[in-house]
């Protein structure tokens, strides 16, 4: 790994919390590192900026657990010692609902120091177990892959400061890096769809770099995050028999910020509220049977195949548990990066003609229901096994001239919607 210095716009603490980042990746979580506070909760949290490490966990199952990250590499009189941080991460935990958390520290630990920590659900992690755990990984070799590593983390703060001049970009940027980790699964799952909707809808020519680099960070971020929430909410239709299930969703994807239970308790007597009134003028039977029920909300329009698409993966749980961890890789790998994965990545992956097939799935509920962008499009249903080249005559995802003319959609920069 190149020094810390030379990492343009990363300080040393920045690049520790990438290698954290990047270790849990290769341990099989999905991560995110850097999920910032302060858009969500405002001033209240102005001590507490980000959370350093974000990770999830499946189970073949379906069933996944949280857990969270601390990084200090400082060691002067001022810096947190572990057992002050395990203490902070405790309270975290519970903000997230996150099963446990990790201190990773330049202090060395007393055995006594890290048993307490266990006490609390946190471990500590130096430095130097940090640099074993990279051996073990053979993170030498897998080094600034995918959604990791230092190019990711420059990237995304040329984006921050890209997308800033304009309001509608600049909120998806922080919806995604922030207030979208804080959100149950469904409305996660909605809201984040909403803004894949806006972004499909002007797609900028490649010949805009700036902008095109920014769509592709915010796209593969948000399809990424909706293949996360999809893989929990399939957990969660396991746990249930179907129709139950289908009723829960419908109703929490009709319900947004509020509990569906409240809206159908206000629904109610806003209903018994105009029943009164109607009766009042002597309104017809018929006015008001159709007035029951028109302050309900609805769900989304595409209900009915986002349930279809759940099903199909809670069927199939034990390869959709791993969907999350590699379709991030992919989508970062090809449509960020704009570059094949090697086969060493693919084997490390686990890709297979299934994980093909789940990604297709993914691809067809969206092509179906929004507008996809050609890269995007493409990089869901390019063949992830093989030599694509060369399969079924079909021709590079990286094909110059195809990438530099794909301007079939609108040229402008993508925005989210209000539902984001």
């Amino acid at each position: 790994m190149p020094p810390a210095e030379t990492t343009r716009g990363l300080d040393p603490g920045i690049r520790t919390e990438v290698r954290v980042a990047q270790a849990w990746f290769w341990d099989g979580y999905y991560v995110r590192r850097g999920v910032d506070l302060q858009h969500r909760f405002g001033s209240e949290v102005s001590n507490v900026t980000d959370l350093d490490v974000l990770g999830y966990s499946f189970e073949p199952s379906l069933k996944h657990h949280k857990y969270i990250g601390e990084v200090k590499t400082g060691t002067s009189n001022n810096t947190p010692r572990p057992l002050d941080r395990a203490l902070w991460i405790s309270g975290l935990r519970q903000l997230v609902d996150a099963e446990s958390g990790e201190v990773t520290t330049a202090f060395k630990t007393s055995a006594a120091v890290r048993d307490a920590c266990k006490h609390l659900g946190v471990t500590v992690q130096h430095l130097d177990d940090l640099a074993a755990r990279e051996v073990r990984l053979q993170i030498e070799h897998f080094n600034d892959l995918g959604s990791q590593g230092d190019t990711i983390a420059s990237l995304r703060n040329e984006v921050q400061v890209f997308v800033k001049p304009d309001p509608i970009l600049d909120r998806a940027y922080w919806f995604l890096r922030s207030e979208v980790w804080f959100l149950e699964p469904f409305d996660a799952l909605k809201r984040t769809l909403g803004l894949v909707r806006e972004l499909g809808k002007v797609w900028p020519p490649e010949s805009h770099q700036k902008a095109t680099q920014a769509a592709r960070w915010l796209s593969a971020e948000a399809v990424s995050i909706v293949t996360l929430n999809l893989a929990v909410i399939a957990g969660e239709a396991n746990t249930m028999d179907a129709q139950t299930f289908r009723n829960t969703a419908t109703a929490r994807l009709a319900s947004g910020d509020l509990p569906w239970h409240a809206i159908r308790n206000l629904s109610d007597r806003l209903d018994e509220f105009v029943g009164k009134i109607l009766t009042s003028v002597n309104a017809p039977d018929d006015i008001r049977a159709s007035a029951i029920g028109a302050f309900l909300p609805v769900p989304p329009d595409y209900t009915e195949p986002l349930l279809e698409l759940v099903s199909r993966l809670a069927t199939e749980a034990a390869l959709t548990a791993r969907l999350p961890w590699q379709l991030d890789a992919v989508l970062f790998e090809r449509l960020v990066r704009r570059r094949e994965l090697s086969s060493d990545l693919k084997r490390r992956l686990g890709l297979t003609e299934n994980t093909e097939r789940l990604a297709r799935l993914v691809a067809a509920f969206l092509r179906g229901q929004f507008t996809l962008p050609g890269p995007v499009d493409k990089v869901l249903t390019t063949p992830l096994t093989g030599d694509m080249d060369h399969r079924n005559g079909q021709t590079s995802l990286f094909d110059a001239h195809q990438e530099a003319g794909d301007t079939s959609h609108a040229p402008g920069r993508g925005a989210p919607s209000q539902e984001a």
